[in-house]
């Protein structure tokens, strides 16, 4: 319902976004709208986009009574742009901008500059909230699908456990018939309601019931024959039922359509063998029951073959969608660096002009317009915060990096710096120094991203994937560069303080506060040193 109904604001959002760009204006022309025109302009975008949070939030309320699981998923992807908009306070930047092009009758310079940044604010958080509304549930989907595979596979394998446990009680000869022909049947009912939960049309329980007899034909899935003893009938599915013929070197193939024109067999890949495993072990009952040890043996190691490979289909599943999940995962921690970036050095540059501007005042310190300017620098230092903070939540549930989280977490950290230092009108040296480390943070972290993914794109096409299920985010040698980089940063951020702050600078509640983040940004990196040597992130 969601991708149906977004559309029905597109019109309106393409609106707000070409009329929020934060480009610079182009040359003055003869048909230029006059200030109070923009402003109009500006109080019915921001109406419509009232209205559109509106609509919105009356969706998700709809959805989320749902009963379909998939709907109250969208309604919560609602909410969150709801909550987007409240923490980006687009109204807000909607009624700074009206203000300034309304209430002031000549604009500065400087005024001017506000009015683009803060238009490009507003460009920047309308953008971000439409990337969300229009994102899909891929994600959830993909961590559903492995959840599945990871319980099939873990069925499976407890099926092979039991299934060699019984083949080799046959071969000891120790144990009595009924006992043998017992434990056969209970893998064999496991085994049968493996190939069920795999989906795909067809039972193979159901099927097995639909003869008791079974055929010695040469039919390849379905046929006719007398049953031995027990009548006759006709079998269905694969490799089940009255009349089947057995199991043998052609086997059809799932996704085809039998010789009557019957629906081709659906299901996981894999399905086709654990459904030939289980017409073995339904063989070998037989054989076990009159006492025929030896084929009953020979059956039994047909369907382990069966069921080993069936595993092997489900495994090459599962790391497909690790893949699939890890390259979805860089390339979204790609993009929020590089938004990040891009706003970092929107601030860094803003943190220059107001240091430069405050350096040109008689007294040297900060006016009134400065620090409504930095006041802006530091709620836009916030916003990049929260999306360090959302960042970090990803890293953490994807569970594999170690070094990559701790990366983040500082860099929030200095972020965090940032926003105090800016909302006191603090744009000195050391501000402008620690944004500098956490532009060039970002930088490596994106190129670290890019390398992780032109790895798995160059394997994909030399045709070596990864074999392992359960591959890291980043590998260790990424993970190694990063600690190296914190290190470094730790060090040169030590000798700037150690020369900046002497005395009884040194003692001021924020610099005890920021050197004793320091201290524990060495112990992390301890910390993280160790765990990887330790083998933790394994």
């Amino acid at each position: 319902m969601l991708h149906r109904t977004v559309p029905v604001f597109g019109l309106m959002i393409v609106g707000l976004i070409c009329s929020a760009r934060g480009d610079a204006p182009a040359a003055p022309k003869a048909d230029v709208k006059p200030r109070t025109d923009l402003a109009t302009d500006q109080e019915i975008l921001a109406r419509q986009f009232r209205d559109f949070e509106q609509a919105l939030l009356r969706l998700a309320q709809r959805l989320e009574k749902s009963a379909k699981p998939d709907e109250r998923e969208r309604a919560a992807t609602l909410k969150k742009a709801i909550q987007m908009a409240s923490d980006s306070q687009v109204d807000n930047k909607f009624e700074k901008l009206i203000s300034i092009l309304k209430n002031s009758k000549s604009l500065s310079i400087q005024e001017i500059k506000g009015a683009m940044d803060q238009n490009k604010m507003l460009a920047d958080d309308i953008r971000a909230i439409i990337l969300l509304l229009l994102a899909d549930n891929r994600d959830d989907e993909i961590q559903k699908e492995k959840k599945r595979l990871m319980d099939l596979i873990k069925a499976l394998e407890e099926v092979i456990r039991k299934q060699k446990i019984v083949r080799a009680q046959t071969e000891m000869g120790k144990m009595d018939k009924d006992a043998l022909v017992k434990g056969q049947n209970k893998v064999t009912e496991s085994t049968a309601d493996i190939a069920k939960n795999m989906g795909g049309k067809g039972d193979a329980k159901e099927d097995a019931k639909k003869g008791e007899g079974k055929g010695e034909g040469k039919g390849e899935g379905k046929g006719e024959g007398k049953g031995e003893g027990k009548g006759e009938g006709k079998g269905q599915g694969q490799g089940q039922g009255q009349g089947q013929g057995k199991p043998g070197d052609k086997k059809p193939d799932s996704n085809q359509p039998n010789d009557n024109n019957q629906p081709p067999q659906q299901g996981l890949p894999g399905r086709k063998q654990i459904q030939d495993a289980n017409e073995y072990q339904r063989q070998a009952e037989k054989d076990l029951d009159k006492e025929d040890r030896q084929n009953a043996s020979n059956k039994q190691d047909k369907a382990l073959k069966e069921l080993e490979e069936a595993r092997k289909r489900l495994e090459e599943i599962l790391r497909q969608l690790r893949e699939e999940e890890i390259e979805r995962l860089l390339a979204a921690l790609q993009a929020r660096c590089e938004k990040m970036l891009q706003m970092q050095l929107e601030v860094y540059d803003g943190t220059v002009r107001v240091d430069k501007a405050i350096g040109e005042n008689a007294d040297k310190k900060p006016t009134r317009a400065n620090e409504q300017r930095a006041l802006q620098l530091s709620d836009r230092e916030q916003q990049i915060v929260d999306m360090a903070s959302e960042a970090i939540k990803l890293l953490e549930a994807e569970g594999s990096a170690v070094a990559f989280p701790e990366v983040f977490i500082q860099v929030r950290e200095d972020m965090r710096h940032v926003t105090r230092r800016l909302g006191k009108a603090d744009v000195g040296s050391v501000t402008q120094i620690i944004e500098q480390d956490i532009i060039n943070t970002l930088k490596e972290m994106i190129e670290a991203l890019k390398k992780a993914q032109q790895q798995i794109q160059a394997n994909r096409s030399q045709g070596t994937p990864n074999p392992n299920p359960n591959q890291k985010l980043i590998d260790l040698l990424a993970e190694l560069k990063m600690i190296r980089s914190l290190q470094i940063r730790v060090n040169s951020r030590t000798k700037v303080y150690g020369e900046k702050y002497q005395g009884e600078q040194a003692a001021e509640p924020d610099i005890v506060k920021e050197l004793g983040d320091l201290a524990q940004r060495q112990q992390k990196i301890f910390e993280v040193t160790d765990n990887i040597y330790r083998g933790k992130n394994k």
